[in-house]
């Protein structure tokens, strides 16, 4: 029996006929030659069900039974296998087929169309492909071709899918799986599969796709050709217990119940996330796109003690923030110690800025010999290039930086590795400050906060640069 899914379409019969059985034994030798691994007992009766076949004396006897698939499980459970394999079968089992592959990033699709390459290149599997590149595609002898699509619908219109494998459909638009369902036209044994993890309020596409499953499983006879296998936690919530947060780990993560996965490894590392994160990539529940950023009382863990002090044998890095309507701004100052402890402190707050008014501050923050003046590159960047004017040492944070920076604040106060002095104003402002959902990223959110936030952004920006450019040398500052 499969291993538990909270959500599954049950086969025709309890001895059902799979397509799995035809090409087990070669996938199963496939992947131990290139990869040195055995697929896992869940991921076998996974395959086997989403390519189970109608049976002998039905009037579709020996075809595909499903013709769209949705595969939902806890991250770091082996969905880049399951994608790669079920690539590989679109190439074998029909000749002059096309296999298309697709993901939120050409990036994600990349690295399950390699991992198909390197099974084939790897193995006696190799002498049956005349084409096999990153960049054209895989070729077989008989005519079949796997080639990476953008995510985008437009770029699938009038092509004969035979199979379409699709990863992260948390991200990806409506329109797309519309096109490749409609690209396999009324022609047997194609299919669409989806691989995934919960989404938020913006995955309508996975919205969609969970509510068809719902009726499927519930044997909604419309729905007999769609097959559901979702696996998540019974509740969307994070336990307080680790006894009971196993439990829904267990339920959401096929391979933590199949024992691959250490499970007091697992529980650390998930204890040392963000909530939201915890419910979405863990526990497999849909969680909300916006959500608070960081509890006050985790925040409160790094008040500086009375015996602890702001390092100054280092060169500060200071990060100024302004209001959108300019009219608060926020200098931060932060040093990383020899012990990876980030200090950090409120510099300045000023109310109606000018920015002469923060040029000045800075030109006069100078003499303590910072090693960089932290700027938004979207709106500071007029102050950024006045200060590289007077020679004073600029770094611009891109939506890059501000992604990374978010994720990475937000860990360290985790860890326990920032020490702050506990500012009334950030104090103040942290309850209120929101984060939003970016793809498999977060960010903290100006527009979606309910207060302003220009203390919080000129720390996370002082303690991001302080953590991650390495110090060359540790000057006097004071």
């Amino acid at each position: 029996m499969l291993s538990s899914p909270a959500v599954h379409t049950p086969p025709l019969s309890p001895d059902f006929p799979s397509l799995w059985d035809r090409y087990a034994k070669v996938i199963t030798i496939v992947w131990r030659i290139a990869f040195g691994m055995v697929l896992d007992d869940w991921q076998v009766e996974l395959l086997r069900h989403v390519l189970e076949v109608y049976p002998d004396g039905h009037p579709r006897a020996g075809e595909l039974r499903y013709r769209q698939v949705i595969i939902s499980l806890g991250r770091q459970n082996g969905k880049t296998e399951l994608a790669a394999i079920l690539g590989l079968l679109g190439l074998l089992r029909m000749a002059n087929t096309l296999v298309i592959g697709i993901a939120s990033s050409r990036e994600q699709a990349t690295l399950i169309f390699k991992r198909t390459l390197l099974a084939i290149n790897g193995t006696s599997l190799k002498k049956r492909f005349k084409r096999l590149t990153d960049t054209r595609g895989i070729e077989a002898a008989d005519g079949s071709l796997y080639e990476i699509k953008p995510a985008k619908g437009a770029a699938l219109q009038g092509l004969p899918i035979g199979t379409g494998v699709v990863d992260e459909v948390h991200l990806l638009k409506v329109e797309l799986w519309t096109a490749l369902v409609a690209g396999m036209g009324a022609r047997p044994n194609t299919l669409v599969v989806g691989i995934t993890t919960a989404g938020d309020d913006d995955s309508q596409l996975l919205k969609n796709l969970y509510q068809t499953a719902h009726k499927a499983a519930e044997g909604d006879p419309t729905y007999e050709r769609f097959g559901a296998f979702i696996w998540e936690a019974p509740e969307a919530r994070v336990p307080e217990t680790d006894e009971e947060l196993l439990q829904f780990l267990h339920a959401a993560n096929p391979a933590l119940a199949g024992g691959r996965l250490d499970p007091e490894l697992v529980l650390a590392d998930v204890r040392a996330m963000p909530a939201p994160d915890i419910l979405r990539y863990r526990l497999n529940r849909f969680v909300e796109s916006l959500n608070a950023f960081l509890p006050l009382s985790l925040w409160g863990h790094g008040t500086r003690r009375a015996t602890d002090t702001f390092p100054r044998d280092r060169r500060p890095d200071i990060c100024i923030d302004r209001t959108p309507d300019w009219s608060y701004a926020t200098v931060s100052a932060a040093v990383k110690d020899e012990n990876g402890i980030v200090h950090t402190e409120l510099v300045a707050a000023i109310n109606r800025p000018s920015q002469e008014q923060l040029v000045d501050i800075c030109v006069r923050l100078a003499k303590h010999n910072p090693r960089n003046f932290v700027v938004d590159n979207y709106t500071l960047k007029t102050l950024g290039l006045e200060l590289r004017k007077r020679g004073l040492p600029v770094y611009m944070l891109t939506q890059s930086d501000v992604l990374s920076a978010s994720s990475r604040f937000y860990a360290l106060v985790q860890q326990l590795k920032i020490r702050h002095r506990g500012d009334p104003l950030l104090t103040l402002q942290l309850p209120g400050t929101v984060r939003k959902n970016v793809g498999e990223q977060f960010r903290i959110s100006r527009k979606d906060s309910s207060i302003e936030i220009d203390a919080v952004l000129s720390t996370m920006g002082a303690v991001y640069i302080a953590d991650t450019i390495p110090y060359e040398e540790a000057l006097q500052m004071f």
